[in-house]
């Protein structure tokens, strides 16, 4: 499992103490990406300390962000499988006995993906929990292509899992490009959906969270915006290739970049007003709005 640290010496032992007993748990691999905060030397002194864990830096010690961190782990890892922890936060006891019993039981399964849980609501009822909270595939009562289950969790803005609680094959993750270096924030939302096209994904633990999420100024996520979501977007279609989208896909799109757009105005009418009347005008050169956004956010 990989853990890309920045700025985070003071939750990092923390991190790595949650996974080094785990039986399932057969490296735990350290991305130590340019911090100003000593992180490396408690990083080393982990290493040291413990035989399954590894440590590593991008060249000269810089800084590249979370996507270049988690794909230098990528490259690393040896397992069979790969899973991923935030430096700032750490994992439950019980975080893979259930990934395992789908990847046993389920062949065919590429993903496995589990709820997890805000520090402050750890033990809080089960209507707290962040992520799936029951099996969506026996809710559909079909069999569903991944094709068909991604236009489900799409149209339908469900949030299955965070980056803390998904276990992907290795071989199924390389298969594709990984985590894109654009993208500074939302990079894991970006690669989810990209894989979700074309994997099977399948829900382990939806009633007690594998992983406990530490919220804090220095997260990753108070920074993100209506601006970084949307340039994810236009990651994404670049990614998936414009020809290739489905008409859901497209449509999703579409109305992601109306909704995102209009968060700028602070009034809640007035964000109404502006995107049902963008979503007027625009509705029937959807194709060409969506091509000039992927421009407008640097994406000939």
């Amino acid at each position: 499992m990989i853990i890309p640290v920045y700025n985070a010496a003071q939750f990092v032992k923390i991190a790595v103490a949650s996974t080094v007993d785990l039986t399932e748990v057969g490296e735990v691999i350290l991305i130590e990406d340019g911090s100003p905060d000593g992180a490396l030397e408690i990083c080393l002194q982990l290493a040291e300390h413990y035989d399954k864990v590894s440590l590593y830096q991008h060249p000269n010690g810089a800084n590249k962000g979370a996507a270049a961190s988690r794909n230098l782990g990528i490259e690393k890892a040896t397992c069979d499988f790969v899973a991923f922890l935030d430096a700032d936060d750490w994992y439950l006891p019980h975080r893979f006995k259930k990934d395992k019993e789908v990847f046993t039981f389920h062949p065919s399964t590429d993903v496995a993906y589990s709820c997890t849980v805000l520090e402050e609501d750890l033990y809080q009822p089960v209507v707290k929990r962040y992520g799936v909270r029951y099996d969506p595939k026996k809710q559909l009562k079909q069999e569903v292509t991944p094709l068909e289950f991604y236009e489900w969790k799409l149209m339908n803005k469900k949030v299955l899992f965070n980056t803390n609680s998904i276990t992907l094959r290795r071989e199924f993750l390389l298969k594709d490009k990984c985590f894109d270096t654009r993208l500074r924030l939302h990079q894991d939302s970006e690669l989810w959906n990209r894989l979700m096209r074309r994997g099977d994904f399948q829900a382990a633990e939806w009633q007690n969270p594998v992983a406990v999420v530490r919220r804090h100024e220095g997260n990753r996520i108070t920074h993100r915006s209506h601006t970084s979501a949307l340039k994810m977007l236009a990651v994404m279609m670049d990614n998936i290739g414009f020809e290739n989208l489905e008409k859901f896909e497209r449509q999703y799109l579409f109305e992601q970049f109306l909704r995102n757009e209009s968060k700028q105005y602070k009034n809640h009418w007035k964000r109404r007003l502006v995107y049902y009347l963008n979503r007027f005008v625009n509705r029937l050169w959807r194709d060409k709005f969506l091509k000039l956004k992927m421009k407008q956010y640097g994406i000939d």
